[in-house]
């Protein structure tokens, strides 16, 4: 199962901005056909400030039934 969507406060690591943005703590691709944009807007966010770029860590499962830390 894919997790909901969820709105995250983040602390940039490298400017300390704080801002929102949202994450999905897994994504199953065998439920969920997103293509890698989204996973990829799904497992990290973007500082508007600095545009540094903090990976979250989620749980993703590909369609070949492999299971990966995203």
């Amino acid at each position: 199962m894919t997790s909901p969507p969820e709105e995250i406060v983040i602390r940039c690591p490298e400017c300390g901005h704080v801002y929102k943005d949202w994450h999905r703590a897994s994504i199953n691709l065998q439920l969920d056909p997103f293509d890698d944009d989204y996973v990829d807007k799904a497992t990290s966010s973007t500082c508007p400030r600095c545009n540094c770029k903090v990976n979250h860590e989620a749980l993703i499962v590909r369609p070949n039934e492999i299971w990966e830390i995203g």
